[in-house]
Order: structure tokens, then C-alpha cells, then sequence
């Protein structure tokens, strides 16, 4: 079933070839652009100890990892809260969390075969960039998928708050602006002031992205490794027994509107 869910989302996607086409060329300019100020603030020694290549990678890595971790979970929850559809979900054959998490992944497994592939491979051309060992993809690849799973629950979590607060607006852009300032998708946190560093180390958004491409740049010896991935089982158990608690909740005290 859950293989279905992932065939079905591939076939919506691929409907729209223009759009990703076009998704295509942004992104290339995106990564082009982030590249070009990186060489410009390395040339003018604001590197902070930097290398071209270690942040010519990042940047690419960091692209690929959020067509993986991307998720509008959370969104779709509450538009379907707000519509009564969600009545319909709850009467399905298979779990609503299994079911937003499958076809989420089917989305990301699309955008990443079909977009993200050929964006790396251009640019790891362009750039010359090296490719880690076997020994630091696999725990890279442990690392990521662990991420996603984090992603996912963050976003399911807040998507199910919105059978309370019945529009879900405001905790999507809460929850994206700490995602964006504190997940490293951006800007590397070894660039952030200890303060802000500090306020990251107590969040779960490093461990989706900054952590697997610190991994995936050989920065990480195997005790720190080893610690991550403790720190994101640590999260992932957290963030489901949260998720379980809320859902009992709800089946509780559930209303519809809509429909």
C-alpha cells in the first residue's frame, strides 16, 4: 500500500513537466549564486577559516538534502482541517501520519531523482568537487534518512495543532523561519556567534540538515558520528511519543468543520 502511495505521487508530479523544468533552472541559478558570494566573501578574507570547496559542497549538499527533507504536511493538515476532508482521512484504510509521511516521500523521491541528480552532477562538474569515501556515506546516508523522519514528525506535529487552533498559518511560519535560521539550509552554523550557535545545539533542525553535510564533508570523527546519530534517536523518540500523545488527544476531542 504504502509503495502505491509512492507510484501515485510519482505520477502527479511528472504530470508537471514545465514546472519542474523551471524548478530545474532556479535552483542551478540558486546554487550558481550562493557559490559566486561564498568565492566573493572568501576572496575578501571573511571565510572564517573556510575553503572554497568545503562551502562549494555544502551548498550543493544542502540543496539535495532539502528536496529530501522538504514537507508541507503540515499545511495540507490544516487545509483539509479546515475543509472537513479531513473526515475522509480518518476513515481510510491506513494510518493519516503513514499515509501524509508516504506520499511526502514519493514528492521528495521525484524531485530528487529527476531535478536533484542532474543539478549535482552539473555542479560537482563545474566545481571539480571531490566524492567522500564509502566509510563516510554510509553513515551519511543514516544520518539523512533520520533527518527526514525528524522533518516529517516536526511537521506532522504542528499540522495536527491545527485541530485546535483551526488555521495553521502562524505555526508554519514560526516553525519554517527557526527551520531556515537554525537547520544550517542556508548558511553553516560554524559561521553563527556562540550564542546562536548555543540556541541551535538545544533545537532538532541541525540534526536535518547540518549534521548529515558536516558528516558528508569528513568534519566528523566516529565518536561524533556516533554522538549525532544518539542525538537524533534521542529527537525522533521526543518528537513520537509527543506526536502519540497529541493524536490520542484528538481522537478524543475531535470536531469537524466543513465538509
Amino acid at each position: 500500500m504504502y509503495m502505491t502511495l509512492i507510484k501515485c505521487s510519482f505520477k502527479q508530479q511528472i504530470q508537471f513537466k514545465w514546472d519542474l523544468l523551471f524548478h530545474i533552472i532556479g535552483d542551478w541559478l540558486r546554487i550558481y549564486i550562493k557559490i559566486c558570494i561564498w568565492n566573493a566573501l572568501l576572496m575578501a578574507g571573511s571565510g572564517d577559516g573556510a575553503d572554497f570547496k568545503s562551502l562549494a559542497a555544502y551548498t550543493i549538499v544542502a540543496s539535495m538534502v532539502m528536496l529530501l527533507t522538504k514537507s508541507h504536511v503540515a499545511e495540507d493538515l490544516s487545509d483539509r482541517v479546515r475543509s472537513g476532508m479531513i473526515a475522509v482521512d480518518l476513515i481510510r484504510p491506513i494510518s493519516l501520519k503513514w499515509y501524509c509521511f508516504f506520499n511526502q516521500i514519493g514528492e521528495n523521491l521525484f524531485s530528487l531523482l529527476f531535478e536533484g541528480v542532474l543539478i549535482a552532477v552539473i555542479s560537482w562538474k563545474v566545481w571539480s568537487l571531490p566524492i567522500p569515501e564509502i566509510k563516510i556515506i554510509i553513515p551519511f546516508v543514516l544520518c539523512l534518512t533520520m533527518g527526514i523522519i525528524i522533518m516529517f514528525y516536526i511537521q506532522y506535529i504542528i499540522g495536527l495543532l491545527v485541530f485546535w487552533m483551526k488555521d495553521g498559518t502562524y505555526t508554519n511560519m514560526i516553525t519554517y523561519a527557526l527551520f531556515v535560521m537554525f537547520s544550517g539550509i542556508e548558511i553553516p552554523l560554524w559561521f553563527y556567534p556562540d550564542w546562536l550557535r548555543g540556541i541551535g545545539q538545544a533545537l532538532p533542525f541541525r540534526f536535518i540538515v547540518h549534521e548529515p553535510i558536516v558528516i558528508w564533508l569528513g568534519q566528523m570523527g566516529v565518536r561524533e558520528i556516533a554522538f549525532t546519530l544518539m542525538m537524533q534517536m534521542f529527537w525522533l523518540m521526543t518528537l513520537f511519543l509527543t506526536e502519540r500523545n497529541l493524536w490520542n488527544f484528538i481522537k478524543k476531542n475531535i470536531e469537524i468543520q466543513g465538509g
